[in-house]
């Protein structure tokens, strides 16, 4: 066919025109319509109203495995990271996810002696073992993903869905099978210890100040519970709405475009449903912010250092942080406020490894995840692994990494990162479990001989001091009420 000029220009403009109409919607798909709660961070005795409800909001995994907990972690990735309609693709349900429990993790295709679904269930919805069908040729092997780093292998079984998203389903098999089967009794600490966190610094705030006339605490990844928690807070008739995070640090992405802008999406629900009231909302300080944060957590590295044993030794100390993908490091307002804390923590803890007789210290500022060659090729973050490499080339006696982000045991510091810090560490093996003698009241310290240098990571600061915990978040929270005038005598 013979196209003419006319018919070509018609061409391009309709080309054009879809162009524009494809590009707007997926502008219109991808943009960002969440309150950013970073406008509401409080002053220092900016809550005046007489009656004042708190709610204290952290992420919070599950005790026991749960599958709906890893769903919803991994549909906030989905939708925080990839764009639509990539998303919908990346998102698809393409079977059951399916993993041999005595071999979960696994890099390579192998023959399994056993397959069980994400609910433990080794037999089909027919009754047919998954292994039989294995064995039919009704199941496939998928190899871990290039784009993930320390990822496993999975068997998936086609002919029917698993009704959720195959990522998520796959996030969820890994936490059952390779982080919480090993635990003793498959117990998680960081559920109950968070929750008790949170709990008691509400306790704290009240007893503190009598014009708090409700309060509660929320996970951020149960929405029903959430909306419970801040409606029962509301119905209570408060003229102002406290908000305070179990994360030491806050983020865009956890808090003040996240957690806190689903509040403030449930404050305009209830507002709307109540015409004449407004409440309005206040973010408190976080808690990193407190000098007594910083205690805390030097007391902890002072109890995990071993004194020097020797004569003109050296020493590493490292503030571990759980950090955030390169690209938003540089977009996040948790970047602007972590050095503050680090700049703080450095020259004392330079001085605790002084004081246990090493003659040469240095404390640098490492990341725990997203710095690895996988997430961070460029190598533009400083990683905590690289940072105790550094100290077995110097000969150093000792590296100790204080992970200053976690309050209590998760998979991230249990398992995940792990495998990010002591990746090529001499004696560590990837996803190696706590021993099952370890007492959650204490803190799970992990030691590592690897040449001439003692490898330490800390850990999270145990159920122990989790009272010590709340009352910095108390503290921190009761920033935002007048200081309390005192009766002269």
């Amino acid at each position: 066919m013979k196209l003419n000029r006319r018919s070509v220009t018609a061409f391009f403009k309709y080309l054009l025109a879809f162009s524009l109409v494809i590009g707007g919607i997926t502008w219109w798909m991808n943009r960002d319509t969440r309150w950013d709660a970073g406008q509401a961070i409080a002053q220092p005795g900016s809550v005046t109203e007489p009656r004042v409800g708190v709610i204290v909001v952290a992420l919070v995994q599950p005790s026991e495995f749960n599958t709906r907990f890893w769903r919803n972690i991994v549909d906030k990735l989905l939708n925080s990271f990839i764009p639509w309609p990539i998303n919908v693709f990346v998102s698809r349900d393409k079977g059951v996810v399916l993993m041999d429990p005595d071999q979960a993790y696994a890099m390579k295709e192998f023959k399994p002696r056993r397959l069980a679904d994400i609910d433990g269930r080794e037999k089909d919805v027919d009754g047919i073992p998954w292994i039989e069908k294995y064995h039919r040729g009704d199941v496939d092997w998928k190899a871990p993903s290039a784009s993930t780093a320390f990822d496993m292998g999975y068997f998936i079984y086609p002919d029917r869905n698993q009704e959720m998203p195959t990522p998520a389903a796959k996030i969820a098999a890994k936490a059952r099978y390779i982080y919480y089967a090993p635990l003793k009794n498959q117990y998680l600490p960081h559920g109950d210890q968070t929750i008790a966190l949170g709990k008691d610094a509400i306790a704290l705030l009240r007893a503190a100040h009598p014009q708090i006339v409700a309060g509660e605490f929320v996970d951020a990844f149960d929405p029903e519970g959430e909306e419970a928690a801040v409606n029962r807070v509301l119905d209570s008739g408060v003229d102002v709405l406290v908000l305070g995070s179990g994360q030491p640090i806050y983020s865009d992405f956890e808090e003040l475009k996240g957690s806190y802008s689903k509040i403030h999406k449930i404050v305009d629900q209830w507002e709307a449903m109540h015409f004449s009231k407004r409440v309005r909302i206040v973010v408190a300080p976080w808690m990193a912010s407190e000098a007594s944060y910083d205690q805390m957590w030097l007391d902890h590295f002072a109890a995990t250092v071993p004194q020097a044993t020797a004569p003109g030794q050296s020493a590493l100390g490292i503030v571990s942080l759980h950090g955030l993908p390169v690209r938003l490091v540089k977009t996040d307002s948790w970047a602007r406020r972590w050095p503050a804390t680090s700049d703080r923590l450095r020259p004392r803890m330079a001085e605790i490894l002084k004081a246990k007789g090493y003659a040469t210290v240095r404390v640098e500022t490492g990341f725990e995840a997203f710095a690895d060659s996988v997430d961070d090729p460029d190598n533009k973050l400083l990683s905590v692994n690289e940072l105790y490499k550094q100290a077995r080339k110097a000969g150093a006696a000792v590296a100790v990494a204080l992970p200053i982000e976690f309050l209590a045991e998760n998979t991230d510091t249990l398992f995940a990162h792990q495998a990010y810090f002591f990746d090529g560490i001499g004696g560590y093996r990837t996803y190696a479990p706590p021993p099952l003698t370890q007492d959650w009241m204490q803190p799970y310290v992990r030691r590592l001989v690897d040449g001439k240098t003692m490898i330490i990571y800390a850990g999270a600061i145990g159920g122990a001091k989790q009272p010590q915990a709340s009352a910095v978040l108390a503290t921190a929270m009761g920033r935002v009420f007048p200081v309390p005038k005192t009766k002269t005598p």
